[in-house]
């Protein structure tokens, strides 16, 4: 089989191999043709070749871009959330108003029920100071009355124990006083002495009385510091009870308020609930005008999206179709010149067959790259 022949062959082999079969997705093996027994056969990779070729980036480019539109037509944009987004914002905004509108309204709610506490307190506390006196007055009262009545007794007790001294006494004085005022003293030096006798039993008199009216003086005060330290103790006791009825009080009315202040805020929440909710009721009604002019314009917009990508997959396969047109044929050339150069009957593709063969890949590499 001569020249021509073999480059007949090459060329069936690389148009069943085909460009477009180039690269792994293409290695499926073809049922290998028929070759003449004894032919001088040449092999070469094509993939390695046309990987080799100066213009692949340029067709690895385009698949890369032919798999960026098969991405993009697989996962079409979402719609557009500016309508959604701005109903959002507005919402929160009004939440935000009205949030602290209602926080407001529940501190000067507070604030009240602190004052009406505050107000109960000093009510109680003037209502307990007033008994307080009234039994500090009492107590004064009934403190008088058993001092006053003890100094009687006492004062009686002096006055009883004063006429029993001076009755004990009365004779002796008497009969001094008699021996000088009516008898008579026949010397002056006896005067002395019974002048001095009489002093003696007054003075000794007057100091008995004297000391008994200490004595009853120390027992009156005794008495008067503890009849007070008894006052003292009840106006403690009942100032300690009134103190103990207070926070008893204040505790049932802080509880009191504290239910109220909660029923209130429910009541003041609900209020707030429903002006949000009405708000948000209008402010979708608008909205659901403008989501629907804005899916209609999605829809549309996908539409030609769509018809847009398709346009440029089909320029783009059509492109690389050329492209993959040229470097096969630039393979062919050099292959066809190298089997004439080498004198082989039969050039075959390593996807064709696997016959024992001279590669002359590096051949074809070498006058690519040249």
């Amino acid at each position: 089989m001569g020249r021509p022949a073999a480059v007949l062959l090459l060329l069936t082999a690389l148009a069943v191999g085909g460009c477009r079969g180039i690269g792994p997705a293409a290695r499926s093996q073809p049922t290998p043709s028929a070759t003449p027994v004894g032919a001088h056969i040449g092999v070469v990779d094509v993939e390695t070749v046309a990987r080799a070729h100066p213009r692949w980036p340029e067709l690895d480019a385009l698949t890369k871009k032919l798999a960026d539109v098969a991405a993009q037509l697989a996962t079409p944009p979402q719609l557009s959330p500016v309508v959604r987004a701005r109903i959002d914002a507005r919402l929160r905004a009004q939440a935000k108003k009205l949030e602290a509108e209602f926080q407001a309204e529940v501190a000067a709610l507070r604030a009240r029920q602190a004052a009406k506490l505050a107000r109960y307190v000093a009510q109680l506390r003037a209502e307990q100071a007033a008994k307080l006196n009234q039994l500090r007055a009492q107590i004064d009262g009934e403190l008088k009355k058993g001092i006053d009545a003890r100094a009687t007794t006492l004062r009686a007790d002096l006055r009883q124990y004063e006429a029993q001294v001076l009755e004990e006494y009365r004779f002796p004085i008497a009969n001094l006083r008699l021996k000088t005022d009516v008898v008579g003293v026949a010397t002056e030096d006896e005067l002395r002495r019974i002048t001095g006798e009489l002093d003696r039993l007054l003075t000794e008199r007057d100091g008995r009385v004297r000391a008994r009216a200490e004595v009853l003086d120390v027992v009156l005060r005794d008495f008067e510091r503890a009849r007070i330290a008894e006052a003292n103790a009840r106006l403690d006791k009942a100032q300690k009870a009134a103190e103990v009825e207070i926070n008893r009080l204040v505790v049932v009315k802080k509880k009191e308020l504290d239910a109220e202040a909660r029923r209130l805020t429910r009541a003041k929440q609900r209020a707030f609930e429903g002006r949000m909710n009405a708000f948000r009721r209008q402010l979708l009604s608008v909205g659901e005008g403008q989501l629907a002019s804005a899916q209609g314009q999605y829809v549309e917009g996908l539409r030609q999206r769509e018809q847009q990508l398709l346009a440029e997959r089909q320029a783009l396969q059509e492109q690389r179709a050329r492209l993959e047109d040229s470097i096969l044929a630039d393979v062919k050339i050099e292959v066809a010149a190298i089997a004439a150069a080498r004198g082989f009957d039969v050039v075959l593709t390593r996807y064709l067959t696997n016959l024992t063969g001279e590669d002359m890949t590096t051949d074809v590499l070498a006058r690519l790259k040249r």
